[in-house]
């Protein structure tokens, strides 16, 4: 029909698959009119979209006219199915499985300028101008320093953030522990760099929460591990066309400069002093709420329930998942990080109290 669109997703680049994450233009539509997007090659066989997820909606009019941001779109109309294709570019030419995302909706407004997106969309320039604002915020910057770790290969700055106090002397800030926290090591896990940057405000800020814990550790933080995945708009990979987040144990510094930077960081600050907390930053496409992934201690049964202290302070939820060698979790630990986390938050949404 005249209002129907079917949809296709580029892969990420320099691979054949990782089609979950979308972020697209619509121009020129007409109010009152129900238009229908149909999404052809999605490759998850499991997705909160068959438990009610919907799209998000900009709108460029009703920001500016009414002040309203993002919202959910196409409600009690969004359908995740089955459907089996010939996938040609295999060399067998065996039939995969992919799945199609339908969803109809009315736009607010004719002629207008709208976005829809998988989640709440998160730049690499919009980390740039918030770290710029805090460099520039001489109350923050006497105890926050944001430095450049390494290069990424497009020639991106992978930043880390360095957040302590002054202290009363060198040997009172050489003695605190350390606490490292990454994010965005999947560039579609967008609400990994929300967390990141509401983690950054709450540390930042004024509060006596904040102020014991600048003054009882340093912090060092990575918020965007994989920009170039970030700018060229992949889902998972970076533009070696490989998962960054199975490849901590990367001994190729000039391919994974990223992840091999970042765990070198880390163990030159264990060998100063102990890190006490190693949280990564996720998004989750098939689970609800905010939860935490750790590792299992086969030892000391005191040290597996000292693990277990912090992510039950955060969340209840417990983790029946298997460990994957090479992601940041698993090497953090491996090097001696006793309290190493995965923290997912899910793309769809709170089923918890009444929000």
């Amino acid at each position: 029909g005249d209002y129907d669109y079917e949809l296709t997703l580029r892969t990420d680049m320099y691979t054949e698959k990782h089609t979950q994450w979308f972020y697209f233009r619509v121009r020129n539509m007409k109010a009152g009119v129900t238009y229908r997007f149909t999404i052809t090659n999605l490759m998850k066989r499991s997705s909160l979209y068959s438990q009610g997820m919907r799209p998000l909606l900009y709108s460029e009019r009703a920001a500016k006219e009414n002040r309203v941001g993002w919202q959910r779109t196409g409600a009690g109309n969004t359908i995740y199915d089955l459907v089996s294709v010939q996938n040609i570019a295999e060399k067998n030419d065996a039939a995969i499985s992919l799945y199609l995302l339908t969803w109809t909706l009315q736009f607010p407004y004719d002629s207008d300028t709208c976005y829809l997106a998988h989640c709440y969309p998160y730049t690499y320039s919009r980390l740039q101008r918030y770290l710029k604002k805090i460099s520039s915020n001489p109350a923050v910057a006497s105890y926050c320093k944001v430095w450049i770790l390494c290069q990424s290969l497009a020639g991106n700055a992978v930043y880390v953030i360095t957040i302590t106090s002054r202290g009363t002397s060198q040997g009172d800030v050489r003695n605190r522990k350390a606490v490292v926290v990454t994010a965005r090591v999947h560039p579609g896990e967008t609400n990994g760099s929300w967390m990141m940057e509401g983690f950054l405000d709450f540390l930042l800020g004024d509060s006596d929460d904040a102020k014991v814990l600048r003054d009882n550790f340093i912090f060092k933080v990575v918020p965007m591990l994989n920009p170039d995945g970030v700018v060229v708009g992949n889902y998972r990979c970076s533009l070696t066309g490989r998962d960054l987040n199975r490849n901590y144990k990367t001994l190729l510094k000039d391919s994974f400069p990223c992840v091999w930077h970042t765990r070198n960081m880390v163990e030159r600050l264990m060998a100063e002093t102990e890190v006490v907390v190693y949280c990564d930053f996720h998004g989750h496409s098939r689970k609800n709420n905010v939860f935490m992934y750790g590792c299992n201690s086969r030892g000391d049964a005191s040290i597996k329930l000292q693990e277990r202290v912090f992510p039950l302070m955060m969340s209840k939820n417990a983790s029946n998942k298997k460990s994957k060698e090479g992601t940041g979790r698993i090497v953090m630990w491996r090097l001696g990080v006793k309290n190493s986390y995965t923290m997912e938050a899910t793309f769809g949404g709170s089923t918890l109290g009444e929000n």
